[in-house]
């Protein structure tokens, strides 16, 4: 993004009555108080929004907070999306309880710019103006806050708004830019209706970029809609990006089908869960610890849920400290990795601790090694790491476009993450998708593994099926990705496959002498047998064998070439088959056709095998049905 249209979100934070929204009406012009209730009581209930014109010539979006601690979901649905942060603290009260909470809100949800200002400071003194900054800079001591500017200022009288309309610009030059890459999300904070327009929902654009006709999803209720307008500040545009306040005027949807905690968002790329796995962090000045399996309030974007928390690794978290956890929510929550959440405790309800997202769904265990291991290595992620783990899982191989909505970015920024990692050899391609190299070589290793072990402890076996490898190798693999892993170690010699069958180059088996004897004896009682063919489950009868065996007796007889399956329970000896083909063909060379029975009598059997063996000649297409006669299927021939 061009410096010059750097995009930013300002936040005011602090106590009731400390002079919020008086503060932004003499910056903005816009009185953020558009309730009649707010009104008549004289504080903020909703979020109010205004734009910011600075020195610089850039415009920002305030978002003015409640500070009443009624209204602290109000407040939260705010926080969500800023930049920078003004911690408001009137002169004549000094820091008070909001102001605290909602300071400890702002660097639970990432917030890392802002600045102090104190208000009214035309009701004190030059002494208790110095008691007042001395009670700030002890609030703001070891957080983002504490080298922030303290400027003073008087709303009602105008008093210092210049010097601070100055510092605000220059620190949102320090504001860091918000992703573009990814799939818009929209976080919805107000949706109303405009006559002629229908549905509007706001909201912060935290990631993306929409633009007028994009179709867009509702989530958590997954409802399609299309983008018929967009404006920010009031002004209609046709693209927004990360950054900016928007109103989206909504195609095809009713007002009741969006409400504040939705998420618009590029259909088919987040899915809506009930299990989070995260980072919690407990506020140092939390009032107990927090244990396994306690329920609090779960904030996050705009929205708010009941959620139970299952502590992965511990049994209780102490304020002050961190763990990693997974949040059971009541609702369908709609988040993605590094998106940050507030808790507050049951009841009493206040403000414990926060977190950042991990992974969402999760199916993390508690007290998991595996679990833990997981977790950690997801905490880690960059965009190549991430690129890695979700090719490191199940089914393994996956298009541009399925990892691009895997990793929630956009097809370029995508693309340019698998050129990095093919270059280094970390990704290869397999199919039309892309596969971890590790995954790769581990995958071969465990179906070449698999065969020897197969081939070790059932020694009358030169092949194995392809489904029945899949399920002893990799049954998390579906036959797809399979079939291709297949091909990739055929390719290096390792595996040879023809049809269903997998057989390893050059192997011939050894097998105990008892198993020896019993595929000979079974040899020569199938090439004694003629066109008359013990089933195949009996021929290894009176041999000593059991059912798997036998079953692998009859699979190294087709498989050395010594028998053929007329059917799953019928073989005939090669050289009987042979023999009857050379039979029938010089039968029918004569001009005439040959009918099941006559077939029958000239080999001497019975219309049992006969049939099949006709049957066998007709898909060989030595022979072809006319009638009730077969006759040769090429004469010319």
């Amino acid at each position: 993004m061009d410096e010059s249209t750097r995009r930013a979100v300002i936040g005011t934070a602090g106590h009731v009555d400390h002079g919020k929204t008086t503060l932004v009406k003499a910056l903005t012009g816009v009185d953020t108080d558009r309730l009649p209730e707010e009104k008549s009581r004289g504080i903020s209930i909703e979020l109010g929004f205004a734009e910011f014109r600075l020195p610089s010539g850039r415009s920002a979006a305030i978002v003015d907070v409640p500070g009443h601690e009624r209204f602290i979901r109000n407040m939260l649905a705010g926080a969500s999306g800023i930049d920078l942060v003004m911690l408001v603290v009137a002169a004549d009260e000094g820091v008070m309880p909001q102001t605290r909470e909602h300071l400890d809100i702002v660097r639970l949800l990432g917030v890392r710019k802002g600045i102090v200002v104190i208000t009214k400071a035309d009701l004190a003194s030059p002494d208790w103006l110095d008691l007042v900054r001395d009670d700030v800079a002890s609030l703001v001591k070891g957080s983002f806050l504490e080298d922030a500017p303290v400027l003073q200022v008087s709303a009602v009288k105008g008093e210092g708004l210049q010097a601070l309309r100055k510092a605000i610009d220059l620190l949102l030059d320090e504001v860091p830019l918000r992703d573009s890459e990814s799939y818009p999300r929209l976080p919805v904070d107000r949706v109303f209706t405009m006559p002629g327009y229908g549905t509007v929902a706001t909201g912060t654009l935290v990631s993306g970029v929409l633009r007028v006709e994009d179709r867009l999803e509702i989530l958590p209720t997954s409802k399609a809609c299309r983008v018929r307008g967009l404006q920010v500040h009031g002004r209609p545009v046709e693209t927004a990006g990360a950054g900016q306040r928007v109103a989206v005027n909504l195609a095809g949807i009713d007002r009741e089908d969006v409400l504040r905690g939705a998420t618009l968002t590029t259909p088919g790329w987040l899915e809506p869960s009930r299990r989070v796995a995260a980072r919690l962090l407990m506020l140092p000045g939390a009032p107990f610890p927090l244990k396994n399996l306690a329920r609090v309030h779960f904030h996050y974007g705009t929205a708010e849920t009941i959620a139970r928390v299952v502590l992965i690794e511990t049994d209780e978290v102490r304020p002050g400290e961190t763990a990693l956890a997974r949040l059971s929510t009541q609702d369908p929550v709609v988040v993605s990795r590094g998106d940050r959440f507030i808790i507050r405790s049951y009841s009493p309800v206040t403000t414990i601790g926060g977190g950042t997202v991990i992974a969402a769904p999760s199916s993390h265990r508690r007290k998991s090694r595996e679990a833990v291991a997981d977790l950690l290595a997801r905490e880690k992620g960059d965009p190549q790491s991430d690129l890695l783990l979700v090719l490191s899982r199940a089914p393994y191989v996956f298009a541009s476009s399925a990892l691009a909505k895997r990793l929630g970015l956009r097809a370029e920024a995508t693309a340019s993450s698998l050129k990095v990692s093919e270059a280094a050899g970390l990704i290869r391609r397999l199919g039309s998708g892309h596969i971890s190299a590790a995954i790769l070589d581990m995958l071969i290793e465990r179906i070449s593994g698999a065969v020897k072990n197969l081939f070790a402890t059932r020694p009358l076996r030169l092949s194995a099926g392809k489904e029945e490898l899949r399920n002893l190798a990799s049954p998390e693999s579906d036959s797809r990705v399979f079939g291709l892993v297949l091909s990739e170690a055929e390719e290096r010699g390792l595996l040879s496959v023809s049809g269903e069958r997998v057989s390893m180059p050059g192997y011939s088996g050894v097998m105990p002498e008892r198993l020896a004897q019993a595929l000979q004896e079974a040899s020569r009682r199938l090439e004694g047998s003629r066109f008359s063919p013990p089933a195949a489950d009996e021929i290894g009868a009176g041999l000593g064998l059991g059912a798997d065996e036998t079953a692998d007796l009859v699979l190294r007889l087709v498989e050395s070439g010594q028998a053929v399956r007329l059917s799953e329970a019928l073989l005939i000896s090669a050289r009987a088959l042979e023999e009857a083909r050379a039979l029938l063909i010089e039968r029918l060379n004569s001009g005439a056709g040959i009918t099941v029975s006559e077939f029958r009598d000239m080999l001497g059997t019975t219309r049992k095998f006969a049939l099949p063996l006709l049957e066998h000649f007709d898909q060989a297409k030595v022979t072809r049905r006319a009638g009730d006669e077969r006759v040769l299927y090429n004469p010319s021939r």
